[in-house]
């Protein structure tokens, strides 16, 4: 049996968005951990994620109803989109600086660069909302851990692909060498723009197999009741117990391919964000397969593992993340060459891998919290595009922050410092959050009668 002939299957689906997501947001997330060439194209950057998660955060409440109504093929179609305009923008002020990074950028330039932060913002929170409903809804209940996390190792493989040809393209211009040039730019706009093309081989919910014969139900919907089911959201016991984690899950990005960069050389950026993509990968894939969908134990078991791991990589990551800042953070402290001084590159970079773990074990968890709680393809539909939309609004507001309102034109900059423990207090206030929806809301097996979601198949 050929790929084309296993489409309408439930983990091929996974498969074919997993790609779309390794084109389109798995190359976002290698062209965005990558520094910038100075402080005035980080502003725009910083800027340009604002519009972007803004935007996501109010296309990512909408499009799961949208969702619903359309399609993912649509949605997915559409959303890819956005990704290579927002990379043409981040190449256009690459090309404004000059080859010393250090012309100025004209406002054209800067309107532009919002202007793909809003669209890509747009197109984002349509892929997510696609992408929610396959990985949540099409799975079984002993099988939504795995297949979120194969998705999340395919997805993650895209930022490592990315990082590497970045770094073999950079590594030759020295320490001092910028992480991007042409030919990296380039390629970024072009993969990207793939993303769309294979979003046409999603097919309709409807017709998808699960691995226990049966059949994805999509009942009828339209925009009013998608509508009314979205605004109810927003009084739904288990949506408002774990916002604060939904909201935390992407809030540590700016510290992490920001102020963490400026310690690192531009080529030495491109080597370690290889590896945090690499662990990003590997942490899924052992919390959701390994740990979370290990039906030896009862779901209920799993789920308190998972808020144990939580809070012991918690404490322990982000402890040896300030005794870092507290180092790095000293005037005569001079940024790490892996080339030229491997022994002071070999501690931030584990350092590094942590946070690559960590983000990983964040988002696998909080997404196998929201699917273990119904198996109705609409519900999760709906709950994807509030996880999205809570995510991102709270992303935006992180980049605001530093593009916006603490920046060097004001006199108010924040601190590296001051940014570490802005990161680390949404997350640590997460782990109260994760163990009361555990203790609530999370059971051994869930309702199908209510959740009425799958037919058997014929």
């Amino acid at each position: 049996m050929g790929f084309f002939d296993t489409l309408n299957q439930a983990r091929t689906q996974v498969y074919v968005i997993s790609f779309v997501c390794f084109l389109c947001p798995g190359m976002f997330n290698a062209l965005n951990s990558l520094p910038t060439a100075g402080p005035d194209a980080q502003n725009v950057k910083d800027k340009q994620n604002a519009a972007l998660y803004f935007c996501f955060a109010i296309m990512g409440l909408l499009a799961g109803g949208l969702n619903n109504i359309l399609g993912p093929r649509i949605l997915a179609a559409i959303g890819g989109t956005g990704y290579a305009i927002y990379a043409a923008a981040q190449y256009n002020i690459f090309k404004v600086q000059g080859p010393d990074g250090k012309d100025p950028i004209t406002d054209g330039a800067n309107t532009f660069s919002i202007f793909s932060g809003a669209y890509i913002g747009l197109c984002a929170g349509m892929l997510w909302a696609a992408q929610g409903q396959i990985c949540l809804t099409y799975p079984t209940e002993s099988q939504k851990g795995t297949f979120f996390a194969t998705f999340w190792v395919i997805f993650n493989l895209g930022a490592v692909l990315g990082n590497t040809i970045g770094t073999i393209l950079s590594w030759g211009a020295g320490p001092k060498g910028y992480a991007m040039n042409d030919a990296m730019y380039l390629v970024f706009i072009v993969l990207m723009a793939c993303g769309s093309v294979v979003a046409m081989l999603i097919q309709p919910p409807g017709t998808i197999i699960r691995e226990d014969q049966t059949q994805v139900e999509t009942p009828p919907t339209n925009v009013l009741r998608e509508f009314v089911e979205i605004l109810k959201l927003f009084g739904n016991p288990a949506m408002l117990t774990i916002l604060i984690p939904c909201m935390a899950s992407n809030w540590f990005y700016t510290y992490q391919f920001g102020p963490f960069g400026g310690y690192f050389s531009g080529r030495t950026n491109g080597l370690k964000a290889i590896f945090y993509w690499l662990a990003q990968a590997a942490g899924a894939w052992v919390l959701g397969n390994m740990f979370l969908d290990n039906t030896k134990y009862p779901r209920t078991t799993r789920a308190w593992t998972g808020v144990y791991l939580m809070a012991g990589t918690t404490v322990v990551f982000f402890g040896g993340g300030a005794a870092f800042e507290y180092v790095a953070s000293a005037k005569d402290f001079v940024a790490i060459d892996a080339g030229d001084e491997f022994g002071r590159f070999f501690g931030p970079f584990i350092l590094y891998i942590c946070y690559g773990l960590y983000d990983a074990f964040f988002q696998v968890f909080t997404n196998y919290l929201i699917g273990a709680i119904s198996n109705d393809s609409e519900t999760l539909s709906r709950y994807a595009g509030f996880y999205k939309g809570t995510q991102s609004a709270a992303g935006g507001l992180s980049w605001a922050l530093n593009g916006f309102v603490f920046t060097k034109e004001h006199g108010n900059a924040l601190t590296s410092t001051a940014q570490f423990w802005v990161m680390v207090v949404p997350c640590a206030v997460s782990l109260i959050f994760f163990a009361v929806f555990t203790k609530v809301f999370v059971k051994d097996t869930t309702d199908e009668e209510s959740s009425g979601s799958s037919m058997k198949a014929h």
